[in-house]
């Protein structure tokens, strides 16, 4: 009988949303487990309390791709002074939580998250491997939450030679095929799960290994790790984080908090509703 002998683990993070308490946690967790490459899937940055030390992390143990999340993407806008695609007070909390980040993280690392490229194929052997955040044209939209069309997956492959796809996003774990019966994968979020809307709640953070042989998909393992939350929640408070009590009630509860009525609730306790446009994003930092 054939042995067929393991040749690499792939540690898949996606949405770690600064975070940092629960990436070190995946990352040791991943270590345990022997994995010896990493690929981000972005969204690395945004809404946690130390987008700075996420991107640290994840070049401490050589991430071998970078690509651009929702969040950079605003990052992308701001410096090229277009709109966000939000609206309305989603479009404030942008602003506001650009101004936290462009802070926290220093120039050359802002700089360098707002031009990610949308797509990045990474080649392991004879597997190669489309990594994208939602689609390959762009990194928004609700094309491909679990429940979506099959189109929006196969829309993923469609133009590409890769074998199977990793996305984010929608900050569920999911395993699919397209209709040309290639693997596509969604390793959840680590750093912002959400169980809204499904029968499992829980608020572990996610993260997925890939295990392969040669050009061959040996296991896919999905995991959800403990990590201290209370800690992340101190930290968020320290840093006066914008929007800091829609972030540690979704850390406590596993349930998505960012809703607009929230959000506008906090703009108004905070007096934010008077920013308008990303150029005074410069003057609420001063």
């Amino acid at each position: 009988m054939e042995m067929r002998i393991l040749s690499r683990s792939l540690c898949l993070i996606a949405d770690v949303h600064g975070n940092a308490s629960a990436l070190e946690a995946v990352l040791k967790d991943a270590a345990k487990a022997d994995c010896t490459d990493y690929l981000s899937v972005g969204d690395i940055v945004k809404r946690g309390p130390r987008p700075q030390e996420c991107v640290d992390l994840l070049r401490q143990v050589k991430t071998k791709s970078w690509v651009m999340g929702n969040h950079e993407k605003t990052y992308h806008d701001m410096l090229a002074d277009h709109d966000p695609h939000t609206q309305g007070a989603k479009r404030i909390m942008e602003i506001i939580l650009n101004a936290y980040d462009y802070f926290y993280l220093n120039d050359l690392t802002y700089q360098w998250l707002a031009n990610l490229p949308y797509l990045q194929i990474c080649q392991f052997e004879g597997l190669k491997i489309a990594i994208m955040h939602a689609l390959p044209n762009k990194p928004w939209g609700n094309e491909t939450n679990p429940r979506s069309d099959q189109e929006n997956f196969d829309q993923m492959l469609k133009k590409s030679a890769a074998d199977l796809a990793v996305y984010g996003h929608t900050h569920k774990q999911l395993m699919r095929y397209s209709t040309q019966d290639r693997l596509v994968i969604n390793p959840g979020s680590v750093g912002m799960p959400t169980t809204s809307g499904t029968w499992q709640h829980n608020n572990l953070a996610q993260y997925t290994i890939l295990r392969l042989t040669g050009a061959d998909v040996l296991e896919i393992d999905f995991r959800r790790v403990a990590y201290d939350i209370q800690s992340e929640i101190m930290t968020a408070c320290e840093r006066n984080l914008p929007y800091g009590d829609l972030y540690c009630d979704l850390l406590r509860t596993g349930e998505y908090t960012y809703s607009v009525e929230r959000i506008e609730e906090y703009n108004q306790r905070y007096q934010y509703d008077s920013i308008t446009n990303f150029k005074e994003y410069f003057a609420w930092k001063k």
